[in-house]
């Protein structure tokens, strides 16, 4: 018996030793394959924009293809689903905005956004605009407010979903403010902004990115954009600070994550490879035209912000009594 457990021993290590060199062949070699990158909205929004920006330059470097699949619905969560439930091996990772902390304070059981997954870096960052519809009397958020104190429960307007960043930074603003307007929740933001555009709804947040080519076009009017500061994309319209909304610090950002258990080298090399291209001029030229500034750091960081953004939104949720569509 002895004998014989000796003689297995040599070849369980030799085994183990094999496997485990192709695993870290494998990873060092990362990526060898295509890349998918789950974006859980439709093409041409904000966080479509970063990925089809980033993709063509990860592909040319790594030599293989780096594709955008766009999963909308559900407020982000059924893109969001896809990846929790992808392997951890690299191969799938998923590119979100800030709506991933809301939507799950909204659908608690959705996912959680602070544990599900492994976040690899912050993408960028941007500016909310308050949007108003070209026939909307008020042309400043003081105008708005008096429209609306002098008109309660009459004023209305749009987001893309309840519990999405539109939806509960217009909940804030309403506290804020002391006013009462009335939220129609729509399917998508095209949606939501078509409606605005059309004058059936009087009001949206969305992101400088989204706000600026349609007030350009004549299309609404920005009465607000940037927290404490201007929008750099807007210095002619004040920010929410100058414009009497006190404490008012939101902002939008974008970011990459993978699923839970994807090896320390591969995230290291996404965080790596993207993060030199953050600081490339193009690519930040790029999101300067669309209302963003690129960001990076660290893990560590983007979870904090991860955490930090879920528990404001999920005391938002729960003060203001907002329920799931």
């Amino acid at each position: 018996m002895r004998s014989g457990t000796t003689s297995i021993a040599p070849a369980v290590f030799l085994f183990l030793f094999g496997w485990l060199a192709l695993t870290a062949a494998a990873q060092a070699q990362y990526p060898s394959r295509m890349v998918k990158a789950i974006v859980p909205y439709t093409p041409g929004s904000s966080a479509d924009l970063i990925a089809r920006n980033l993709g063509p330059r990860l592909s040319e470097g790594w030599k293989v293809p780096f594709v955008v699949d766009n999963r909308a619905g559900a407020s982000g969560i059924i893109g969001v689903q896809a990846v929790v439930g992808a392997p951890g091996d690299g191969y799938t990772v998923l590119i979100m905005a800030d709506n991933f902390a809301s939507a799950a304070s909204v659908r608690p059981s959705s996912y959680d956004p602070v544990n599900d997954l492994d976040p690899v870096i912050l993408l960028a960052r941007g500016d909310y605009a308050l949007m108003a519809s070209a026939s909307f009397p008020a042309k400043s958020v003081a105008e708005l407010v008096g429209m609306a104190r002098a008109n309660p429960g009459k004023i209305y307007y749009a987001s893309p979903g309840s519990g999405l960043p539109a939806h509960l930074m217009m909940e804030v603003f309403k506290s804020t403010m002391g006013i009462d307007l009335v939220h129609v929740p729509y399917k998508s933001n095209a949606a939501a902004v078509s409606d605005l555009v059309g004058g059936q709804v009087s009001l949206m947040f969305a992101s400088v990115g989204v706000a600026l080519p349609l007030a350009e076009g004549g299309r609404i009017r920005i009465l607000a954009a940037g927290a404490a500061k201007r929008a750099a994309r807007t210095p002619e319209v004040p920010s929410f600070i100058e414009s009497g909304v006190k404490d008012f610090n939101v902002g939008t950002w974008f970011a990459m994550l993978v699923p839970k258990g994807t090896p320390r080298e591969v995230r290291a090399k996404l965080h790596a490879d993207i993060a030199a291209l953050l600081k490339e001029p193009a690519v930040a030229e790029l999101m300067l035209k669309q209302g963003m500034t690129p960001a990076g750091g660290t893990p560590e960081e983007l979870h904090d912000l991860i955490r930090s953004d879920f528990e404001r939104w999920t005391k938002i949720v729960r003060e203001a009594n907002i329920k799931a569509d």
